[in-house]
């Protein structure tokens, strides 16, 4: 009897091997190309729930997994609360609005002392301070009636990002350096004076 029913185990294996096409929820076939579908008119697909730490942390998963797809549940300034999937390298949320894997914008202005030898910018924190802080608080953001208190309710982290300075006055600014975390530093030109009209573009790069 226990070899009878060990090899109709096996054979019940070697037939599921054999279909690797799997339908759940229905004794249907599943579509031609879809190794698994779920198919129900009353229940939906209930993903994992979890709480991500940021776009280009795994955690708490142990790694970065190409095609994983979760539910995040922790909102953060970078992160927001809704489906993920994984590019292998970070979290991209789902979105209604298509994005590609190259989204840029300019950063807000901001004023940029050219009275001394140079400074230091925090380009990033300038950023936030502008679209991620709620007014009021010390941020540049005024609000029209009705409009929330943040610009934007999420940014990226700064580790997220890749600045770039794609064009700027080189009779005012030289020797002009950005950190990985946004940090920028520049000379000012030597006979270069605050009266001076000048420009810089700076352009923020998600990774």
């Amino acid at each position: 009897m226990k070899k009878i029913f060990f090899l109709f185990i096996v054979v019940s294996i070697f037939a599921i091997n054999a279909n690797a096409q799997v339908t759940i929820g229905s004794k249907d076939a599943p579509t031609a190309g879809a190794v698994l579908e779920l198919k129900s008119a009353e229940l939906g697909f209930l993903p994992t729930r979890v709480s991500l730490t940021g776009p280009s942390n795994p955690a708490p998963l142990p790694a970065h997994v190409q095609g994983m797809v979760v539910f995040n549940t922790n909102a953060t300034d970078s992160l927001q609360v809704g489906l993920y999937y994984n590019l292998g390298s970070k979290w991209v949320a789902l979105s209604s609005t298509p994005f590609t894997n190259e989204n840029w914008f300019y950063m807000p202005s901001i004023v940029i002392d050219v009275s001394g030898t140079g400074g230091t910018i925090d380009l990033y924190d300038e950023y936030k301070k502008q679209l991620n802080t709620n007014s009021g608080a010390g941020s540049l953001v005024v609000n029209s009636t009705g409009a929330p208190a943040k610009a934007l309710a999420t940014i990226p982290a700064a580790a997220d990002l890749y600045y770039y300075v794609t064009a700027y006055d080189d009779r005012v600014f030289e020797d002009i350096t950005i950190t990985a975390a946004g940090v920028m530093t520049y000379k000012i030109v030597t006979g270069a004076t605050a009266d001076d009209a000048t420009f810089m573009n700076i352009v923020f790069v998600e990774k």
